[in-house]
């Protein structure tokens, strides 16, 4: 953490290029809301240049082990990301032992420090009132988010009966640098003060409610990760609550039968996108290495014939599996927060509650735009509809890095997967996550855990494998 406090105080002083003057070798710090909107957008937002846990994908169901000897003189990656796709008790360090450093921990806690900056800071600012209050609003989302992503890597998936003992996260809500220790909140501890930045952020979006580009967090994008929040923390009724004021800023959803199988989801015509954000690495996934970790063939099977998704969101290219989403140049990032989340959000919901009904109408709906034909549903029972709605979530946000959470949050199942140790030999091992597993939380990434040692951490088990062939 003090290396992590180290960085912040150099990207907050020297980061921001339209905040510094060389004159007398003094720093002079935003003056205005406009200043503090550059800097929160600049520093604080998660843009195209911020690639965060991309492992996420590679611990799921979703993808399998590519192993080819040939052609040589393509990379071979899996080692980078053995540590991961096979589950080990420390899994930043790569196959070859070498450590693979795991930003995410860093990453978020500096977004966090910059919105804190901005919340104890901006008062003092110059400008009208209003658009202090719409840029607080963005920065207690941001500092909600970054929270809420964090205590879902690194705290234990949340259970309503055991949230009060089960660990959480560090919280930190100053905005200048000082020594000093931290300590993990409880779970439920944690997900009380996320839930206090999220409803602050909500109110004050809702009250200066100013029409935005998807590239800067409005009402929609706040209602949406309220209704994801509360989605995790099986709050049911708050879920529909959120996932209606959602649907009902922006209700479209892209017809993606329209599409070609060269075309993409993600771009700037996509009538779905609410918010966009982040940088979006798919190197772990990518067919173009001979040694990777692509779309698992069964997954892809498990695609119903005229689900337009199996060829828009993933795609056959000459025999390899590949996610198609986004690619750069298409006029937005590589994420985003969708309506489409928000009617499965609801599904979701309804379903837990028992209103098949409700549940079954908007999964319909969203399969009016992925299907070329109509397929009827014919499941009616709460356990089948849950289930349905859950593989149609899969199919939906497949390698938006939801999987994972929703894994978690679920009934952390059991998962196989084969890697190949040895090319030459064609040696393969096979790993197995067991069913709620501990290795379904990560441990504290290696650096912060050398200059933070009181934090505890998570114990995962060993993980040798066993040779299959």
């Amino acid at each position: 953490m003090k290396k992590l406090i180290y960085i912040i105080i150099v990207v907050f002083f020297s980061s921001c290029e339209n905040f510094l003057e060389e004159s007398s070798q003094d720093l002079i710090i935003p003056k205005t809301v406009k200043d503090y909107s550059e800097f929160l957008f600049g520093e604080g937002y998660i843009r195209d240049n911020t690639s965060i846990h991309t492992y996420l994908d590679i611990m799921t169901d979703d993808v399998e082990e590519k192993a080819n000897t040939w052609p040589i003189m393509q990379s071979d990656i899996r080692g980078d990301g053995y540590g991961y796709f096979c589950w080990q008790p420390n899994p930043e360090y790569r196959f070859t032992g070498a450590l693979n450093a795991d930003n995410a921990w860093e990453t978020y806690y500096s977004k966090i420090l910059i919105a804190n900056n901005v919340i104890d800071l901006l008062d003092d600012a110059e400008g009208t009132q209003s658009d202090k209050d719409d840029l607080l609003g963005e920065a207690y989302f941001l500092r909600a988010y970054c929270y809420f992503i964090l205590v879902n890597l690194y705290g234990e998936p949340y259970e309503k009966e055991t949230a009060d003992k089960a660990l959480g996260i560090p919280f930190n809500y100053e905005h200048s640098v000082r020594e000093r220790t931290y300590q993990r909140e409880t779970l439920a501890r944690s997900y009380e003060l996320i839930e206090k930045d999220l409803k602050k952020s909500i109110q004050l979006l809702e009250s200066t409610d100013y029409t935005k580009t998807v590239f800067r967090i409005s009402k929609g994008a706040a209602y949406l990760l309220a209704s994801r929040f509360y989605l995790y923390k099986k709050d049911y009724e708050q879920v529909i609550f959120y996932a209606d004021k959602v649907l009902a800023v922006n209700s479209a959803l892209y017809d993606i039968r329209t599409l070609t199988e060269e075309d993409y989801v993600f771009t700037k015509e996509n009538p779905e996108i609410i918010w966009t954000y982040g940088d979006y690495e798919v190197n772990y996934l990518s067919a173009a290495y001979r040694g990777c970790f692509p779309v698992a063939m069964a997954f892809y099977n498990s695609f119903h014939a005229n689900d337009v998704r199996k060829r828009t969101y993933v795609k056959d290219d000459w025999g390899d599996l590949i996610v198609g989403k986004g690619a750069a140049n298409t006029g937005v990032y590589g994420f985003a927060f969708r309506t489409a989340e928000a009617y499965l959000n609801r599904a979701e919901a309804n379903a837990e509650l028992g209103h098949t009904d409700l549940a079954l109408d908007d999964i319909e709906h969203l399969r009016k735009y992925r299907f070329e034909v109509e397929v009827p549903i014919t499941v009616s029972t709460k356990t089948d509809v849950i289930q349905l709605v859950r593989q149609e979530r899969r199919f939906e946000l497949c390698f938006e890095q939801h999987r994972w959470f929703d894994l978690r949050r679920w009934d952390r199942p059991r998962i196989e997967h084969i890697y190949t140790t040895d090319m030459n030999s064609s040696q393969k091992v096979k790993f197995v996550l067991e069913e709620n597993d501990k290795a379904y939380t990560l441990p504290l990434p290696v650096e912060v855990k050398e200059f933070d040692y009181n934090l505890e951490n998570i114990n995962r088990p060993e993980r040798k494998g066993v040779i299959v062939q």
